[in-house]
């Protein structure tokens, strides 16, 4: 005979290593979901776009979406639930995604929670957080750590000024300031620099929007339009 069991409520916490300044994300989810729902998580609060290869290592063993030519699994993540692991508070377990960057999310368990769970609850909650995700493909810990600096570099403030400078003159009526080659090879560069920093200058962490993307991907009926 299966013994059912009701879904207990995890809160778990995941943070990226060496990462600075620190990237964590504090979010409940209910234990009947599989390791596939678990990555499907973290890409959302990571704002990551799920185009590369990944993995956990849990009670260690080794667990994920298998794809042609990746890492082969024993199991498939869409029918292993969190239920089967039992996770206690203070467990850790550890969650890699892109092998080729080496981003790795150690994740910890921090309450768990038995009983009687409303429809709320059912649906993943991000409740807390820091510092907004790095953007997928950015290059690693090192790499992404390189690019935030160089976002908030003394180059940001020339590249602004350059950009700021042509509005300025056209407001004061000079409309040919664009049509100097030089002063336009300037603004184009400037603008693109700018552009490229945006992903690594944003200091905002995006709750809102992560749990607006979680009650879309897990109150949606997958499959539906």
């Amino acid at each position: 005979m299966i013994e059912y069991r009701r879904p207990r409520l995890l809160h778990l916490k995941a943070q990226l290593r060496d990462v600075h300044p620190a990237v964590w994300r504090r979010f409940t989810l209910v234990d009947n979901l599989s390791i596939a729902d678990l990555h499907r998580v973290i890409q959302i609060l990571m704002d990551w776009d799920d185009e590369h290869l990944h993995g956990f290592r849990i009670h260690g063993q080794d667990y994920g979406i298998e794809y042609t030519d990746g890492i082969p699994f024993d199991e498939d993540a869409e029918t292993v639930p969190l239920s089967r692991f039992r996770f206690q508070p203070t467990e850790r377990f550890l969650y890699e995604y892109d092998f080729t960057d080496g981003w790795q999310i150690e994740i910890r368990v921090e309450k768990v929670i038995d009983g009687a769970l409303s429809d709320e609850k059912l649906v993943p909650l991000c409740m807390a957080g820091r510092e907004p995700g790095p953007p997928d493909g950015s290059g690693g810990p090192r790499t992404y750590a390189e690019r935030r600096l160089d976002a908030v570099s003394p180059g940001l403030i020339d590249d602004m000024r350059t950009v700021g400078e042509v509005p300025g003159r056209i407001a004061d009526g000079d409309d040919g300031a664009l049509a100097d080659p030089e002063t336009f090879s300037d603004f184009k560069q400037a603008a693109s620099r700018l552009k490229s920093r945006e992903p690594f200058s944003a200091v905002a962490f995006p709750r809102a929007a992560i749990n607006a993307a979680l009650r879309q991907a897990f109150t949606t009926k997958r499959g539906s339009p």
